[in-house]
This record gives C-alpha cells, structure tokens and sequence, in this order.
C-alpha cells in the first residue's frame, strides 16, 4: 500500500512540474509538454486493408515446358501471376487458375528453383519495381528447393506481374495458392420480423405493440407500424414499438415489426 503511495505522489509532482513548465512559457496547462508529431493515415489505399482468398493450387509457371528454358545465371525473366485465360505460354495450367477478372494487389504463390547451376540464390519481386537485395530462396548446386512468398503486383494491371531473377542458371516453377485484394463492397442485407399484432378496443383503447426483436448479427434500422382504421392514429413509435389511441367505433388491431440489416462482408 506503501509503494502505491509513492507512485501516485510522483506522478502528481510529474504533472505539476509539466504545468508549471507550460504556464512559465505563458501557455494553458499542456502547451509546453513536447507532443508526438501525428502520422497521418492514408485510408482506401491498395497496400492497405487487403482480403485474402486462398485459390487451389494451380501451376502459373514451368520453365521446363517453355522454348525459352531456363532462367540463365545472372539473368531476369517476367510472367504473368493472374487474369490470364491460361499461362500455357508460361508452362502452366490450360486453365486461368480461378484468377481471371481478379483486381488483386499481391499473390501468395509457391516457387521451386529446379537443379541450379551452381550455388546460388533467386528473387522474386513486383514487375517494373528495382530489385531488392534481400533474396526469396538460397539453393545449392543441384538441388530441388521451394519456398513459399507473397509478392505485390501491379494494381492496375500491367503486362506482366512479376519478375525472378536467378544467380544461377536454374529451371522454375511458380503455383499460385491465393490473392490479396482489396475489399469488395457488397450489399446490404435487410429483412422485416414477424408482426406483433395488438387489438385495442372501441371508443379510445390504447396501447403498445412491440415488435419481435432482430436476429442476432443484425442492427434495427426502422420500426414499422401499421393500423387498421384512419380513426385508429399512431401516437408514437421509436425502437420497436408502436403506440396508438383507438378513436373508431369499433375494435381495431395495431401492428408492429422491424427492420433489421446488417453488412453481410466479402
């Protein structure tokens, strides 16, 4: 209890201390402490908030089935990652992968280095950017390696997506097993409860009918009242209930019911 004091006694002179600080500065309480700078925040941008979809697995790239070969030491080469009607061209699939009219910002893909030269190393990075200096996969002369990475690509597209480069001369293959996107607004999705129906008497019954409450997950976005004579007039609604005075001759039913909505995601 002792050592509670004391803390709570030297945050107080801490405090007054800064206070005294800002008023001998001719400032309000505050105005002398040194503030954090604020960082703003860019909101909707592509690199930010993506979903991820993960895709069967579906080979994009095979050197070993391409004129071109292997990737020769030292040397680049591009391909396509999404929205192709099929990477054939590549070595891969005849099929587009599920990736065709994609707006994808990054792909997570597999690649395997297949019996390079020499020792050596391979880096994959987005078409049209500098090559970075830190490498995807090391390999040994001769060996079969895969690792497993997510590259960013072009948003809009461009014509290729992204580019290995191989220290060794080696033989390629690239799986694609999902894409980060941006989100995709979807619709809202709304639904009116069952009705609560209350019959108020002739010549001035009054009451309240309240409404089935919303399914979970779901919000209210309005309540809903309804009579059954001109004579019979809401007097009030909010939050699921409906009141009304019956001025008919006869008895009348008062109804009630919510809306309720909710945004049903990607």
């Amino acid at each position: 209890m002792k050592h509670g004091v004391c803390a709570i006694a030297a945050i107080i002179a801490t405090l007054a201390f800064f206070t005294e600080s800002a008023h001998a500065a001719g400032g309000a309480p505050g105005e002398g402490v040194p503030q954090p700078a604020v960082t703003p925040q860019t909101i909707g941008a592509l690199g930010n908030d993506l979903v991820y979809t993960p895709v069967a697995a579906c080979r994009i790239v095979d050197t070993r089935s391409t004129a071109a070969g292997a990737i020769a030491a030292g040397a680049t080469r591009s391909f396509v990652g999404i929205n192709a009607s099929s990477f054939v061209s590549q070595g891969g699939s005849s099929t587009n992968c599920g990736t065709l009219g994609l707006s994808a910002t990054a792909i997570s893909i597999v690649v395997t280095a297949i019996t390079p030269s020499v020792p050596g190393h391979a880096v994959v990075y987005p078409f049209g950017t500098s090559q970075p200096a830190t490498f995807s996969m090391t390999y040994a002369a001769g060996a079969v390696i895969s690792n497993s990475m997510t590259v960013q690509i072009p948003n809009p597209l461009s014509s290729f997506d992204f580019t290995i480069y191989s220290a060794a001369q080696a033989h390629y293959t690239v799986d694609i097993v999902g894409y980060l996107a941006p989100p995709v607004a979807t619709a809202l999705q709304c639904l009116e409860t069952a009705n609560t129906d209350l019959s108020l008497s002739a010549n001035g019954g009054t009451g309240n009918a309240v409404a089935p409450a919303c399914p979970v997950g779901y919000t209210q976005t309005a309540t809903n009242c309804e009579t059954t004579s001109w004579l019979m007039p809401i007097v009030y609604f909010q939050s699921g209930t409906c009141s009304a005075r019956n001025g008919d001759s006869s008895a009348q039913t008062l109804r009630s019911s919510r809306t309720c909505c909710r945004i049903p995601g990607r």
